[in-house]
């Protein structure tokens, strides 16, 4: 067995982009990234809280987090393997490598 961890290489190893809105192979378009004012950067900073279980403490802190509410949400629903399929077949033939 063996894993991954670094985020950048495990992009670079099963081609998923690692950056932008769409970086969380988890949450795909359910994320809760947002945009810096200043730097225009992609943020992911306090979307982790909603993986944590209903009654954990910090999903009721306010004060130590930048959003400064309580998390209310869940975290996304996994992706079973038939939906996973479904959701690449509409990308069509995709080519891999340089051409």
């Amino acid at each position: 067995m063996w894993t991954i961890n670094d985020f950048l290489t495990y992009g670079m190893v099963s081609s998923w982009s690692t950056h932008g809105k769409l970086a969380c192979p988890y949450c795909i378009e359910n994320n809760k990234a947002f945009t810096l004012t200043n730097e225009g950067k992609t943020s992911f900073f306090d979307c982790y809280r909603r993986f944590l279980p209903t009654n954990h403490r910090y999903r009721k802190n306010k004060k130590d987090f930048f959003v400064k509410r309580v998390e209310k949400d869940v975290a996304p629903p996994r992706f079973s393997g038939e939906k996973l399929q479904d959701v690449v077949s509409e990308y069509g033939d995709i080519v891999f490598g340089f051409q």
